[in-house]
């Protein structure tokens, strides 16, 4: 049985950073933030919140890697899809189509497991379905305004994390000597 160390993170805890490269990380993500809530408010999309759950789960499950945005987020359209499905039954009294959505969610929760068909049915597509299935959200939410926020998020942080790596690709991939951890 292996026990984990007081001291030594907990699995999964990201990699300690220097204080600088944090602190300029946090300014960015505060400023990235921003930007998507003055553009969801421009553009009248009031569910940003979706956007941000792909953000969170792209960059902490995906490590912002641009290779995982798209499964990111044909996963969470997935996830939104399948809860909207679950949400139009519900409000139309519609047994078959409440039967066929939960049905379809246990299919995916199915694939996700058997780790088949991983580009729609994968984490994000469960992150999705659990958020959206609460029932605060499927009695009230606009599930097409959710996947237009979602859509969003992947063109409005994927493409300024991508010009980030640009400018600086060295921070990207953290090899920055200077930046190293003394063992």
């Amino acid at each position: 049985m292996q026990t984990i160390s007081p001291d030594s993170p907990p699995p999964g805890t990201p990699p300690v950073q220097p204080l600088m490269t944090a602190l300029v990380i946090t300014v960015i993500a505060v400023v990235l933030i921003a930007g998507f809530v003055a553009i969801g408010a421009a553009l009248h999309i009031v569910p940003v919140y979706a956007g941000f759950l792909l953000l969170w789960y792209w960059t902490s499950v995906g490590n912002s890697d641009l290779r995982a945005l798209a499964p990111a987020v044909v996963g969470g359209v997935t996830g939104a899809a399948l809860s909207y499905m679950l949400q139009t039954g519900a409000a139309m009294g519609n047994v078959p189509l409440i039967l066929g959505a939960l049905g379809l969610m246990v299919v995916a929760l199915f694939l996700v497991i058997a780790g088949r068909l991983p580009l729609f049915c994968n984490a994000a597509t469960m992150l999705y379905v659990t958020v959206f299935n609460a029932p605060a959200l499927q009695k009230s939410e606009d599930f097409r305004a959710v996947i237009v926020a979602t859509v969003l998020g992947l063109v409005w942080f994927g493409l300024c994390i991508a010009l980030l790596g640009r400018f600086a690709p060295h921070h990207a991939q953290g090899t920055i000597e200077s930046d190293a951890v003394p063992a």
